[in-house]
């Protein structure tokens, strides 16, 4: 055993019962160390690629004409600048034009796919490729990707023109090239490519391409998602795969144990974002009340940022759990030598706490509520007082949370201060920011979209959830294959999203929902800032991981494969 367990004898053995081990065929090293049991974080079985006649994923790896035609095609896609920003609400808005032009050139570099496939076009730019199957009884595969990016600031900032699509022979840099029309490409490639091998699908396979991903969806995936359940209907897609996820990492960036993680979203946190609007007497700057609006709103997110401030939580339904526990029995002499203990703790606050001093941010975001102060207007001349002050407050919900909850923080937190300044406040009035026009020294809260509630948590029972088991299969297969990642274990477990993706529209069309770009850590930089790019080894990786899974589940009968240990 290794001396970083030894802390662990005599304080895990008591709990032997809890974890479901069946004492009576323990091993004594896992009388030592219960966290050896198969019972805990067993790994799918590989899922060798069907006898299917078709040509092998690893291809798209080691083919250097491959490799150069999807840096082509990827460029390609990114000179297009599909650009959004939160007020285009109208898919006929001429901000929307570049869209037209990037679905023409899909159409020229994929025309199988295009002749073959049957496309519906949903709210103009929304499409859905169907690839019909010869077994109406089998549920579809749908795999989903966003065709609009975020847009830049100063392309100067940029190390090459953020929409020239530069390829340096390793990296393709430009806005979207990983979030998300590497994944959109990728899809389109491997069905491009099956369709050129004269493949004819088993089961059905949809594709599903939104164009407001990054401006909440509405108008791409809620139309899209609304076509599909009118023609599936509810819970009638065997899973979705989608972009996101923590991609594939190790546990220590310092230690090298031979283990990878393969982590899907299997659930994300929920979003609310609150409008402050405050209207107050205007006049000269020179005869200044002793707290202007700026001020007020100010005082305001100060307090909102400094009061009832959120706590992290881990309990045992949030997907993190079974990272964790994942690592301890995988990676034990890279986590911390606490950790076992820590998880057998039932204060679930603290042991949450404990965590995420020990991994930072953007672990403890994964446990707890966000609150981020994004947008501040107010004002319009130095010699005038501003008259109409606005601030929009972005919250990210933890899962043991609701937005009602936060919402009903932010009332308690703000009216002492509406009352201290003689304000009349509105908390959430139905019509909105409306309700304060023509008012002063008025507060209205209000909320910029519809609340969205924490998903639901897809299941991952390994060797128990069929899908699931069969998917986390698959991942292994590919991934233990790859060049980069020969040799090594890859473990798939589940985690959450910090942000939100277009499945929050697709809940109702399958329980098992996965959000994840499979990227080896490393491999995609940048996301919504200063030169994003892509490691194109990285986008051929996932194009052999969706290849597989069509082939894995094309004519899969839905039984469960046991899992098993190492």
């Amino acid at each position: 055993m290794h001396p970083k367990a030894l802390p662990w004898i005599g304080l895990l053995a008591p709990t032997v019962t809890s974890l479901s081990i069946p004492i009576p065929f323990l091993s004594s090293q896992q009388i030592l160390n219960p966290w050896s049991s198969q019972d805990i974080c067993p790994l799918a079985p590989k899922v060798s690629p069907t006898e299917d006649g078709l040509l092998p994923a690893l291809r798209f790896v080691e083919d250097e004409s491959i490799r150069a035609r999807q840096a082509n095609r990827l460029s390609r896609a990114v000179q297009v600048p599909t650009t959004v920003t939160d007020f285009m609400t109208d898919p006929y808005d001429e901000g929307f034009a570049p869209f037209v032009e990037f679905q023409d050139l899909l159409k020229k570099l994929f025309p199988l796919t295009h002749a073959k496939a049957k496309l519906t076009h949903v709210n103009r730019l929304g499409l859905v490729y169907t690839l019909s199957g010869n077994d109406v009884t089998l549920k579809p595969l749908l795999f989903t990707a966003h065709q609009d990016v975020v847009p830049i600031n100063d392309a100067s900032d940029w190390t090459h023109p953020p929409f020239d699509g530069y390829y340096d022979g390793t990296w393709l840099w430009g806005r979207g090239a990983s979030d998300c029309k590497n994944v959109l490409i990728g899809l389109l490639s491997v069905v491009e490519d099956l369709l050129s091998q004269d493949w004819t699908p088993n089961r059905t396979v949809l594709l599903a391409f939104g164009f407001d991903e990054e401006s909440h969806g509405f108008l791409g995936a809620g139309a899209m998602a609304e076509y599909l359940e009118e023609v599936y209907g509810k819970d009638g897609v065997e899973f979705v795969l989608d972009e996101g996820g923590m991609g594939l990492e190790s546990v220590s960036s310092s230690s090298d144990d031979g283990v990878v993680y393969a982590l899907p979203g299997v659930s994300e946190k929920g979003s609310v974002d609150i409008i402050l609007t405050l209207s107050v007497p205007g006049g000269h700057s020179s005869v200044p009340p002793a707290h202007t609006g700026i001020g007020i709103l100010s005082e305001i997110i100060y307090h909102l940022e400094n009061e009832e401030l959120f706590t992290p939580r881990l309990d045992s339904t949030h997907p993190s759990r079974k990272k964790l526990e994942c690592q301890v029995r995988h990676s034990p002499d890279s986590v911390e030598p606490w950790l076992a203990e820590a998880l057998q703790s039932t204060d679930h606050v603290s042991t949450a706490e404990k965590l995420a001093s020990s991994r930072g941010d953007k672990f403890r975001y994964i446990l707890q509520t966000s609150q981020a102060a994004d947008l501040f207007h107010g004002g319009v001349k130095t010699n005038a007082l501003p008259e109409h002050i606005e601030a929009v407050v972005n919250y990210r919900v933890a899962l043991h949370q609701t937005p009602e909850q936060v919402m009903d923080r932010a009332i308690r937190i703000v009216r002492p201060i509406a009352e201290k300044f003689n304000l009349t406040l509105a908390a959430f009035p139905k019509d909105g920011r409306k309700e304060a026009e023509g008012k002063v020294n008025h507060l209205t809260l209000s909320t910029l979209t519809a609340v969205l509630s924490p998903a639901p948590v897809s299941p991952t029972g390994t060797g128990t959830d069929a899908v699931w088991t069969r998917f986390a299969g698959v991942t292994r297969s590919v991934f233990e294959s790859v060049p980069s990642l020969k040799g090594k274990t890859v473990v798939v477990s589940g985690d959450i999203m910090t942000g939100n993706t277009d499945t929050r529209f697709y809940w109702n069309l399958s329980k098992n929902i996965y959000r994840w770009s499979p990227s080896r850590a490393g491999g995609s930089l940048n996301i919504h800032t200063v030169d994003e790019r892509l490691a194109i080894d990285v986008h051929l990786e996932a194009m052999a991981l969706y290849y597989d899974l069509i082939r894995a589940f094309d004519a899969w009968d839905s039984s469960v494969e046991p899992a098993f240990d190492l």
